[in-house]
């Protein structure tokens, strides 16, 4: 009789999680989504577990950057890549001082699509070429500089043509107030996860600190409808082959993501619009 009992409470403990998740996936997609985006294989790579021979399934998840500018000078110290001090102190981390060992928060952060984050980006990319392009003029015969002058050309095709779109532009404690920020729900997705303090500056005499955020829902089941097409244009492995896709990605009622509809595109030569996008 114990074991039944026991057996019983065990199914019955799955089954009343499997009715919570279920019932959290229906809540999720009530209503209308809190943001929906156009995203590409740019934007969307398959999981790293999504080949597993065991799992007839299919994920993929989130690739996304963050905003890095120059550092003046070439300074590391003073670099301004990742979270500003601004942004780590409105989610009550600290910005200066001793190098940090635990200091986290849960936190949501803002993802911009192709927004000024991204033009950005390619500002960079072309500025690093011209300055690479301008010393090579100078020294056409320097091996060192006609490779420096490469991987810079490579670069800025690789953001105009191949690299996310997406980025991390801002974060903060309250959802509302970041929505009342970034309002364009085609561009502006929400998402969860955790801020994490880093040493920037390696140098003894300077501390800097600077921040980091890894997200708790960028992984997205693909349905079934499109499992089949979408797995077979995407490598077993990190990154993706240049195979052009589609996916409305919508964030629901818990700022969780799905995927609504899949476009499967011929493959074909990029062409940049003129304002960086390229497709």
């Amino acid at each position: 009789m114990n074991k039944r009992l026991m057996l019983g409470a065990g199914l019955g403990l799955i089954l009343l999680s499997n009715a919570v998740a279920l019932a959290g996936v229906w809540y999720n997609r009530q209503g209308e989504p809190d943001s929906r985006l156009l995203l590409s294989e740019r934007e969307l790579h398959r999981d790293w577990d999504g080949p597993r021979q065991e799992n007839s399934g299919l994920s993929l998840s989130l690739d996304w950057r963050m905003v890095s500018h120059d550092a003046p000078g070439q300074d590391y110290c003073t670099s301004t890549y990742g979270l500003s001090a601004a942004q780590l102190q409105a989610v009550g981390l600290p910005s200066s001082g001793p190098e940090p060992r635990r200091d986290t928060r849960r936190a949501w952060a803002v993802l911009e699509l192709d927004g000024p984050a991204y033009r950005q980006s390619l500002q960079l990319a072309e500025r690093h070429l011209q300055q690479a392009s301008d010393k090579l003029s100078q020294q056409p015969d320097n091996k060192e500089l006609q490779e420096h002058e490469q991987d810079a050309r490579k670069a800025l095709e690789n953001a105009r043509l191949r690299e996310t779109r997406l980025f991390l532009v801002d974060v903060g404690l309250d959802p509302e107030a970041l929505r009342e920020r970034y309002p364009e729900r085609a561009r502006h997705a929400l998402v969860h996860g955790t801020v994490r303090v880093w040493r920037r500056c390696y140098d003894a005499d300077r501390i800097t600190l600077g921040g980091t955020f890894s997200a708790s829902n960028e992984r997205i089941n693909v349905p079934h409808a499109w499992r089949q097409a979408l797995a077979e244009r995407l490598p077993e492995h990190y990154g993706n082959a240049d195979q052009p896709f589609s996916a409305a990605v919508s964030f629901g009622q818990r700022l969780e993501p799905w995927i609504d509809e899949v476009r499967i595109e011929e493959k074909a030569t990029h062409r940049d619009d003129g304002n960086g996008t390229a497709r």
